[in-house]
């Protein structure tokens, strides 16, 4: 009989990648897209691994994993954290409510997902840790860069995402400030001058090409670079962003937060 495997992810895109990639290798795989129906799933499913995000909606990943460890039917099912969310507070919570290691998301491809998979069922008698680069184990900490004095403001108004980047960039040696509106991210760049600024194009109370147009006319920091995230991949919003003076334009469905690091590196011009 085929391992079973439940996925409980909320980016569609991102659990349909792994599910093509682990079925090609001949697993049976199961997907859950919020917290409360991974946890109805893996009673129902009973599956052989786990691989859970952190932040969905209903029930976050350490609900999920206090729910699977309190029940007689779950309990013993291996569970691996696959999270942005890297932090040691992060992964020290999730070990020590039961999770038996934690994959950094953005470090990962869909192929060494899957050969952390056969690692874990290979490994599954042993009681040593199975190790995979981007994989942290009950005693693993997340090294904290040094700061590498570089000013970020973040302007984006969905709290879960602003936190995941602030964490990862934060980790990455940048000093991070967020607005959760447009019309907060304005008056802050009026006050302070960054280094960078990464906003959403859409947002309450002040849209994406206003705030741009205005950073870009009326602020301090004029000449700064100012990456763009949407969700639109019309070639007409691009053309019209990039007018209004964005340094470059990233779809949100498409951008980890290592990736966002990287272009930051880029329009910087810092290795």
């Amino acid at each position: 009989m085929n391992k079973k495997i439940l996925i409980i992810e909320d980016e569609e895109y991102l659990s349909e990648m792994y599910k093509i990639k682990l079925v090609s290798e001949g697993y049976e795989v199961t997907v859950a897209d919020d917290g409360l129906a991974g946890v109805k799933k893996a009673g129902s499913v009973t599956p052989d691994l786990i691989l859970l995000d952190l932040m969905m909606p209903k029930m976050n990943g350490f609900q999920v994993l206090e729910k699977l460890k309190a029940n007689k039917k779950t309990k013993d099912i291996k569970v691996y954290v696959l999270s942005n969310l890297s932090q040691g507070e992060e992964i020290n919570k999730a070990m020590a409510i039961g999770a038996d290691g934690f994959l950094i998301k953005a470090s990962l491809t869909p192929t060494q997902i899957s050969d952390f998979v056969h690692k874990v069922f290979d490994n599954k008698k042993s009681k040593s840790p199975v190790t995979v680069p981007g994989i942290r184990s009950r005693e693993s900490l997340v090294k904290q860069e040094e700061k590498n004095g570089l000013n970020v403001l973040l302007i984006e108004d969905e709290e879960v995402i602003a936190e995941m980047y602030k964490l990862r960039l934060s980790t990455a040696g940048f000093i991070v400030t967020v607005a959760h509106n447009g019309a907060w991210g304005l008056k802050l760049t009026k006050k302070e001058k960054y280094d960078v600024i990464v906003m959403d194009m859409t947002m309450p109370a002040m849209n994406g090409y206003d705030m741009l147009m205005n950073i870009k006319k009326d602020s301090l920091n004029t000449q700064i670079p100012v990456i763009v995230l949407s969700n639109s991949a019309q070639d007409q919003d691009i053309a019209e962003t990039l007018k209004c003076g964005a340094s470059n334009y990233l779809l949100k469905s498409q951008i980890t937060p290592v990736r966002l690091i990287e272009e930051i590196k880029k329009v910087l011009n810092i290795k």
